[in-house]
């Protein structure tokens, strides 16, 4: 790999909701290609995260920087100022997230979920879209449900879909936000199947909130606990799930696996 820029960095980043902070001087480098696992009570922050990342919310103060450009400022003549919006959506295109609930579109075929961007975002071809679009529903496993809504699938097939859609812009970075939260118990394990699979196969840099702490052990590079905002706790899934340092992970950890 030619560039040595972490691909996700933030730097003091805090934010507040309703005189509530939820994130709390937040430092954090993620180097291109690494896979992390972001795990951690709910309201620790961890979604929050994410959703600063595609710019859903926007920090109170710090810096968040993707390979290196900073993504909510920007300089022109010579002055930083605030990011406008082609800045913004030119950084944002290097990111896809998949949300706990889907968040497909009710009135489209299961295709046109995951080609609609690409025609529309990137400009596509109808038919060289619809083609990447049939191309990863297969290695979905789902290239006979291209033409239903999704009312028709389950919820892992939902959600598989929703895979496929961010996949469909070739992301460099591939945000995962509880993915399997909302899912039936025997549902949960064709998701990770899918997400397993591309940990493994692809380049792209990977941050994943998830309480399944066994798949967090197999796929992630670097685990971080958070709680009330911080960062309390990094580091390989070996050490952190084995050997906690803090005794808030490790409280939270066997909690989790005595659950």
């Amino acid at each position: 790999m030619g560039n040595t820029d972490p691909m996700i960095t933030l730097s003091g980043i805090s934010k507040s909701f309703s005189g509530q902070r939820v994130l709390n001087e937040i430092k954090l480098e993620i180097p291109t290609g690494q896979k992390v696992a972001l795990i951690g009570p709910s309201g620790s922050g961890k979604s929050t995260i994410l959703r600063m990342l595609m710019t859903l919310e926007a920090p109170d103060s710090g810096r968040v920087e993707i390979a290196g450009e900073s993504l909510y400022t920007m300089v022109s003549n010579g002055r930083e100022k605030a990011a406008d919006e082609t800045h913004i959506r030119r950084l944002r295109s290097r990111i896809g997230m998949v949300f706990q609930h889907f968040n497909l579109f009710p009135h489209m075929t299961v295709l046109r979920n995951v080609t609609e961007a690409l025609v529309y975002v990137k400009g596509e071809e109808k038919e060289q879209a619809r083609q990447r679009g049939l191309k990863l529903l297969t290695e979905m496993g789902l290239e006979e449900k291209a033409s239903v809504y999704p009312s028709q699938l389950s919820g892992g097939q939902k959600q598989r879909v929703a895979i496929a859609r961010a996949l469909a812009l070739q992301p460099d970075i591939m945000l995962f936000d509880e993915v399997t939260s909302a899912l039936d118990p025997e549902l949960v394990g064709e998701v990770l199947n899918v997400m397993r699979r591309l940990a493994r196969e692809t380049e792209m840099t990977m941050l994943i909130v998830t309480h399944e702490m066994g798949f967090a052990r197999e796929i992630a590079d670097r685990v971080l606990f958070m709680d009330e905002g911080r960062i309390i706790e990094e580091g390989a899934p070996e050490q952190l799930f084995q050997a906690p340092r803090h005794e808030r992970t490790r409280n939270f950890i066997n909690s989790v696996l005595n659950h």
